[in-house]
């Protein structure tokens, strides 16, 4: 398929792109509440990403009246031929912005008759959509590369020609990770069964070989687990509630809290109760206990982290408090049963893969910029709040695009037809989901 990149210029470069901007992000910033009050798949949803998605079609517009003529040339980040025309003759647009624009919800594009999206994958990076030059880092990256020039044994170039070259002989299957974030007992057999449908998407590969594996941990993945071993993976999936933010208090999560405040004090009450026959608990509040309850606070109360483009939106018109901003608290890390991981936390320790998908409460604005930037290549989340049914099925049908070998930016806009025939194109499921990085990432490069 064929990236076109957009290149837009930096913040306070163009006036009436920044304003038309800042009105598409207030207007974003609306749905989180809008659905509180009407439902997460109100009709009302759709109007206002139409609307915010006219006003980044009209801030395009107003860069350059040819942004999206199809005469306009294509980058050199297209990818290789699939041999699958479906995939092959789409025309994607890459949005390259500042990491203050990237995270606005470009999925909406609208031109005023119908959204962009409904015939072009959409991605949006702070880089353009061509692979460094001199600087592959990334083994995928020198995959993908090599996979142009590849030529099977009957002289064609498709996937199922070439699969066989990407690869060392005898190398393992790459994996990915699957991580069940923190929830409730009810939201946790939900999660479960998220893993169960990318599993079975995953099954049916390309050329009958299934191109990478999941792999689901029996015991509970923990923060230093994901640190100490997220770099055996090429993929990292984290599932967690869509509808509403994971909270550190959910019953489930009671688990973390209580066995790290068992485990510090677990001597001093050995010694104690050696000493004087005490069984049971000793009245008052520990130190430990206060702390952690100090930090659970902080965790759930801190001031409401907005969207980034609700950032976006007070940035650009230099009032902070002006426009409307959502006043949900956004996922700013991921919750584990254990307690909470930061993207930087991963970066620090080389665990990012390449590919990250979380599948989490408006992972989009509140992760996505931040896990491109601490290493990941490829990210993709909700930018909406959505209910667990479609939001589990989308990833279903992501994956299911993935593993015939399709890039994710197409894989995504896949996922997102597939979401719209099964539930009607008034709802807002088909349009909740984003890419950030490369949207040529392909799984056979992993």
């Amino acid at each position: 398929m064929r990236w076109i990149d957009i290149i837009l210029p930096e913040p306070t470069i163009h006036q009436e792109l920044d304003t038309h901007l800042a009105a598409a992000a207030r207007l974003a910033a609306q749905i989180p509440p809008l659905q509180e009050e009407s439902g997460l798949d109100s009709l009302k949803v759709i109007e206002i990403m139409e609307q915010a998605g006219q006003e980044l079609f009209q801030g395009l517009v107003a860069l350059d009246p040819g942004t999206f003529s199809p005469s306009r040339g294509a980058s050199s980040g297209d990818t290789p031929v699939l041999g699958q025309p479906e995939h092959d003759d789409l025309i994607g647009y890459h949005i390259v912005a500042n990491p203050h624009w990237v995270g606005l919800p470009w999925a909406w594009l609208h031109n005023g008759v119908g959204f962009l999206f409904e015939k072009h994958p959409i991605c949006s990076s702070s880089h353009s959509s061509t692979l460094p030059a001199g600087d592959l880092h990334r083994p995928w990256m020198q995959r993908l590369t090599r996979a142009q020039f590849l030529v099977g044994e009957t002289g064609g170039s498709t996937l199922k020609e070439t699969l066989s070259q990407l690869r060392p002989e005898n190398a393992g299957r790459p994996e990915i990770l699957f991580v069940p974030g923190h929830s409730d007992r009810e939201r946790r057999k939900l999660i479960y069964r998220e893993a169960e449908l990318i599993e079975a998407a995953l099954e049916h590969g390309c050329r009958g070989e299934t191109l990478i594996n999941l792999d689901l941990p029996i015991e509970p993945v923990t923060p230093s687990d994901l640190i100490k071993k997220g770099f055996q993976y090429q993929a990292i999936h984290f599932a967690g509630p869509t509808s509403k933010p994971a909270r550190a208090s959910d019953t489930f999560g009671e688990f973390w809290m209580d066995r790290l405040i068992e485990e510090t004090t677990l001597p001093e009450a050995q010694e104690l109760e050696d000493a004087i026959g005490l069984e049971g608990e000793v009245l008052g509040v520990d130190p430990v206990t206060s702390l952690l309850d100090d930090i659970v606070d902080r965790y759930e109360n801190a001031d409401p982290v907005l969207d980034l483009v609700s950032v976006s939106a007070a940035g650009s018109t230099g009032n902070s408090s002006g426009g409307a901003t959502n006043t949900h608290r956004p996922s700013r890390s991921w919750l584990l049963d254990d307690g909470p991981v930061q993207p930087e936390h991963l970066e620090r320790n080389g665990a990012l893969p390449p590919l990250i998908f979380s599948n989490s409460y408006q992972a989009m604005p509140a992760l996505g910029n931040r896990f491109v930037q601490a290493g990941a290549s490829t990210f993709i989340g909700p930018v909406t709040p959505l209910f667990s049914r479609p939001a589990r099925r989308f990833a279903g049908h992501c994956y299911a695009a993935l593993g015939q070998g399709w890039c994710a930016g197409a894989a995504v806009w896949k996922a997102a037809q597939v979401s719209r025939q099964e539930l009607g194109n008034e709802h807002p499921a088909w349009l909740s989901y984003g890419i950030q990085g490369y949207g040529q990432l392909s799984l056979q490069y992993l």
